[in-house]
């Protein structure tokens, strides 16, 4: 009995593990659920005020407890691919088709024109105009009953219409030179080149006139790439270049573009002189001797065949 009183004196303490928590259940003689007197009521629905759950006691801090081994930390990051000892994956073959999806290049546009035709003829071509300069030259060629070749810059055209009306009108044929003469071209990336030569083309068509050879800017068409020629494939303009060259836009003297070419030419050559891109008094005043030599040595000067060559 006095065991019992004493219980009911200092109260009970009990001491429970379930499921994982430590619940302490304490009894104060007189107010059940108070520590000390003065409880908080109970409210209906709510848990007992005399039962206060404690936190889960985590076994690994208890020295009691059986060792863990701590869990990672979730990530959002992906997990590590899985390492592998396989062989890497060989790449991908060279596109068949070259750079930019251009289609590989093949003949007549994988060579450079530099001589046409069978028998004595002899082909003047003329560079870098229209310009203030052709209407001379056309002069000159008329006079002489000759046809030519002439070069064009795509952006210069605008600039001279009726001029150009003339040349075509006379017989000459018409060749793409590019819109801005950059001496650089093969080197460019293939989008350039393609709207170089893709707007002289639409520029000449202003004029009726859908042209079939193209000369690069300083006759560059490429070293290490084919990209430029495949481009000129592409719009059937056919590469052009040059059998002589008197280099008159250096302003040699009249003489010495003259024998230049006379010593020079061979059958079929095509023959590279300039009607702008500078000062071409020399050129000009070059013209007729050139003319009048080769036809002495037995030459025909004609155009090249405005639709390429066959």
């Amino acid at each position: 009995m006095r065991g019992r009183t004493a219980l009911a004196a200092v109260g009970v303490v009990a001491v429970l593990v379930l499921t994982g928590q430590l619940i302490v259940h304490s009894e104060v003689a007189g107010t059940p659920g108070a520590a000390s007197g003065g409880g908080t009521p109970a409210v209906p629905g709510a848990p007992d005020p005399g039962t206060v759950t404690v936190p889960s006691i985590d076994p690994a801090r208890s020295p009691t407890g059986p060792p863990q081994v701590p869990t990672p930390a979730a990530s959002s990051a992906a997990p590590a691919p899985p390492v592998s000892n396989a062989e890497p994956a060989a790449p991908p073959p060279p596109d068949p088709a070259g750079p930019a999806g251009l289609p590989p290049l093949t003949a007549p546009y994988d060579t450079v024109l530099g001589f046409h035709g069978t028998g004595k003829v002899a082909y003047l071509t003329f560079d870098d105009g229209p310009s203030r300069y052709t209407g001379q030259l056309l002069d000159i060629l008329a006079a002489a009953g000759v046809k030519a070749t002439f070069c064009q810059i795509g952006s210069q055209l605008a600039g001279f219409p009726d001029l150009e009306r003339r040349l075509i009108a006379d017989g000459h044929t018409l060749c793409n030179h590019s819109w801005t003469h950059p001496d650089n071209i093969a080197a460019l990336a293939p989008a350039q080149i393609d709207q170089q030569i893709g707007d002289t083309q639409q520029a000449f068509a202003q004029f009726g006139v859908t042209v079939r050879y193209f000369r690069a800017p300083a006759g560059d068409f490429g070293k290490t790439t084919t990209t430029l020629r495949q481009l000129c494939q592409r719009y059937q303009t056919r590469p052009l270049g040059w059998a002589v060259d008197p280099q008159d836009w250096k302003k040699p003297g009249v003489t010495t573009i003259v024998q230049t070419v006379l010593s020079t030419v061979a059958p079929g050559a095509v023959i590279l002189l300039h009607d702008g891109g500078g000062n071409r008094d020399q050129t000009m005043a070059a013209l007729p001797g050139i003319i009048s030599g080769l036809q002495g040595q037995g030459y025909t000067l004609a155009a090249l065949p405005p639709d390429g060559p066959g």
